[in-house]
């Protein structure tokens, strides 16, 4: 066999492979589908945006934010968990969907570490005790004296499973007693406490701060032993009187299970990247949240670790029904 016939029976045998390679599409071939589990006007929608133009600048695909709020996250999470694995559609989750659910949701129908790949944990985001300004309470101490003196009488709002562990806990710890009134997202109960129909409530920075600087809203305390950047003025409660008292959501971006590891890889390191910008944590500042990344190994450890913690925080509030 002649060199020349060798190499050129060699080139054909290569060529199946080489158009194997070619035909395997690049990360990203096409837009991005970014999945929430929050009502447009939200501050985890905000999150999502800014994180989604981020993204889409570093990837060049734009990334579409597509919200389905509704059941602590559930509908959003079994969305995500049909996608193919292929980077293109992505999950914007949180301590309710990747810890909380697994104690206060029957009949799941997902699992939080089977079924999803993590890539990076977003922020930390801390909660404020907030009433109606209408109501004769300007401190912590009396909230407490003014919920046992009308016992049963005060009402308060959830929009997720964060407001409701975090006002459970303070229960717990006072002792008052209150009415707890659901709703899908926390902007449609804020309508509410400032309407008047509800008496306080547990509530991201962002979405009250109007209200705060109308006169319609009280802050009374931060729910994280940390202050706020934003808010430096605003003590945290175990300063006010609840000692220990401790409450911190989270937020964290996730694909389907089965997520190649160099896609995963190259989405975190982006992630990474906007987040560690002085321009995102600034922004996340001004939204009441904590810039807050992670490689994918260490953020799967971290929503392990939350799965165990969410046990104690929803069973101590006398909220798991798992």
């Amino acid at each position: 066999m002649t060199l020349q016939r060798r190499n050129l029976l060699l080139a054909a045998a290569a060529l199946p492979l080489v158009r194997a390679r070619a035909e395997i599409p690049t990360f990203p071939s096409r837009p991005v589908r970014l999945v929430i589990s929050f009502p447009p006007g939200s501050t985890s929608d905000m999150l999502a945006r800014h994180l989604g133009e981020k993204l889409g600048s570093a990837l060049g695909q734009p990334v579409v934010v597509e919200s389905k709020p509704g059941a602590q996250g559930v509908i959003a999470a079994r969305t995500v968990i049909h996608a193919k694995p292929d980077g293109h559609t992505l999950f914007l989750g949180t301590n309710s969907s990747h810890a909380a659910n697994v104690y206060l949701i029957k009949n799941l129908g997902y699992d939080p570490i089977k079924d999803f790949t993590p890539i990076s944990q977003v922020t930390t985001n801390p909660l404020l005790l907030v009433v109606n300004a209408k109501l004769p309470v300007k401190t912590v101490a009396e909230l407490i004296d003014h919920a046992k003196a009308h016992p049963g009488k005060l009402n308060y709002g959830t929009g997720n499973s964060g407001s409701l562990v975090a006002a459970q806990l303070l229960k717990a710890q006072t002792g008052i007693q209150a009415q707890a009134v659901n709703y899908p997202g926390m902007p449609q109960a804020t309508t509410d406490l400032v309407a008047g129909r509800l008496d306080f409530m547990m509530v991201d920075p962002l979405v009250i701060e109007p209200f705060v600087k109308s006169g319609q809203i009280r802050v009374l305390g931060l729910t994280s032993p940390q202050r706020l950047a934003s808010m430096p003025q605003v003590a945290p409660l175990a300063e006010l009187g609840l000692a220990g008292y401790r409450y911190e959501s989270w937020s964290g971006l996730f694909g389907p299970a089965g997520l190649p590891a160099d896609i995963t890889r190259k989405l975190s390191e982006v992630v990474m990247t906007t987040l560690n910008s002085a321009a995102s944590q600034s922004y996340l500042s001004r939204l009441g949240m904590i810039a807050t990344a992670s490689d994918p190994q260490h953020f799967g450890r971290f929503v392990r670790e939350q799965i165990v913690l969410w046990r104690t925080l929803s069973r101590d509030a006398g909220l798991a029904v798992n």
